[in-house]
């Protein structure tokens, strides 16, 4: 009953008109500067998750991402915006840009929620929107199921509160229970999935949008895998009737070539990050906000458009075989896909008779020093200098070959992810609200 009083509050406060709550305006910031596109023909595209089931209902927005596509350079990124992200909403004032949507659609705003929305970020960070794909929770579930489920990779332990069944009222605490996702290769349907991104016990904000793009590299590896852009009409029938876009089945077909290109190692990923692009603070009404750090965000979504080597078409990225040593079955998946984030091309092989190990092992077949990326890899691995070996082949197969030994489960989360201890971490649930 109190957790509900408190819900009740909080929604009345949250729909108290605007000009009521400021009572002291708060300085505007000034517009950030466009960011160069150069010559490029650069399209890019808003991902909105919607926190809501209702049609009618809005919703705060739960996951915001930007998809840049360079088709000149044949270059993707992914950015994910964090939601309290604090910020000009011209005449909402300074808000979370998570309600830019919500403000705009109950207010009926010209253009809506995905204009003010949009209008927030062209001001606040400088770029322009050209297409915007929304999905509610139930679409987003709608597209896992119609995908058969994903598999995703899992660097850190999650522990949260999870609804116990689906069918199950979300308001009543006792149909909560804890929940735990083990590091490995982890299968997930509509439910598991929707959980999965929306947690944030034991992680941030910033790390739910990190999550959210492995989400998306998930998907994107099984629509390629499945042969579904090959048949495109089909595909765009089932995607279109799960989200509201602004893209038609022309506007996708002419990003195909680009895409039957693109594997999810190819794609470039950014988050903002605490202490560079965003700091914590709390606003005036007393809400935990993160503000932008101007001169940090201009450069993150530089990097996020028009990337250094813009000039070349899919430039060489050094390529690393990952081998299981650790006997535990799917670390050298997470491996590999952590590897893959950091720009790296990775390929897992198998070796017979290969010896156990506890720790990482790095063989370096370029024999390279200056530029060399060895010292990023063996970082995310957490290899010191004697687990290096230098071997250089002038006819390798790849740059890299890294064993993986059994203590990299226990290194593997290097994220802004408190990892749980074995008791439960609180006695009663926040239920979804």
């Amino acid at each position: 009953m109190y957790r509900l009083f408190c819900a009740v509050i909080g929604l009345l406060l949250f729909v108290t008109p605007i000009a009521a709550q400021d009572a002291t305006p708060e300085p505007i910031p000034d517009a950030m500067p466009l960011i160069d596109e150069g010559h490029q023909d650069i399209v890019n595209i808003l991902l909105i998750g919607a926190a809501t089931n209702n049609p009618n209902n809005p919703g705060l927005t739960d996951s915001l991402m930007i998809i840049s596509i360079n088709r000149t350079a044949g270059v993707v990124s992914a950015v994910s915006i964090p939601r309290d992200l604090y910020v000009y909403l011209g005449r909402f004032k300074m808000q979370k840009i998570n309600t830019a949507y919500f403000y705009g659609e109950e207010n009926r705003v010209e253009g809506g929620g995905i204009k003010t929305l949009a209008d927030a970020i062209l001001y606040n960070l400088g770029l322009k929107i050209d297409y915007y794909v929304r999905v509610n929770y139930t679409g987003f579930g709608d597209i896992i199921d119609a995908l058969g489920g994903i598999n995703i990779t899992v660097d850190c332990v999650i522990r949260d509160w999870k609804l116990k069944s689906p069918e199950l009222d979300k308001q009543v605490a006792d149909n909560y229970e804890i929940y735990t996702m083990d590091i490995g290769l982890q299968y997930m349907d509509s439910e598991l999935a929707l959980w999965y991104v929306r947690s944030r016990k034991t992680s941030s904000d910033l790390d739910r949008g990190r999550r959210q793009q492995d989400m998306l590299r998930a998907i994107w590896r099984k629509i390629r895998a499945s042969n579904m852009l090959q048949t495109l009409p089909q595909t765009w029938n089932v995607l279109s009737q799960n989200v509201i876009t602004n893209m038609t089945l022309a506007d996708a077909a002419g990003m195909l070539p680009l895409a039957l290109t693109i594997d999810t190692s190819d794609i470039r990923y950014f988050t903002f990050r605490q202490k560079h692009e965003v700091v914590n603070a709390y606003s005036p009404k007393g809400q935990a906000i993160l503000v932008p750090q101007r001169e940090a965000i201009t450069e993150l979504m530089q990097q996020v458009v028009l990337p250094p080597n813009a000039s070349q078409i899919k430039p060489q990225r050094p390529t690393i075989a990952v081998v299981n040593a650790s006997g535990m079955k799917t670390l050298d998946q997470v491996a590999a896909d952590r590897l893959e984030l950091e720009g790296f091309k990775t390929t897992i092989i198998n070796e017979d008779n290969v010896q156990y190990r506890q720790y990482d092992h790095i063989i370096d077949y370029t024999g390279a020093t200056k530029g060399s990326p060895i010292g990023k890899i063996a970082k995310i691995l957490r290899v010191t200098d004697d687990g290096i070996e230098i071997t250089p082949d002038a006819n390798r197969q790849y740059d890299y070959k890294v064993y993986i030994g059994a203590m990299y489960k226990y290194w593997s989360c290097t994220r802004d992810v408190l990892q749980p201890k074995p008791d439960p971490i609180e006695a009663t649930p926040q239920v979804d609200g």
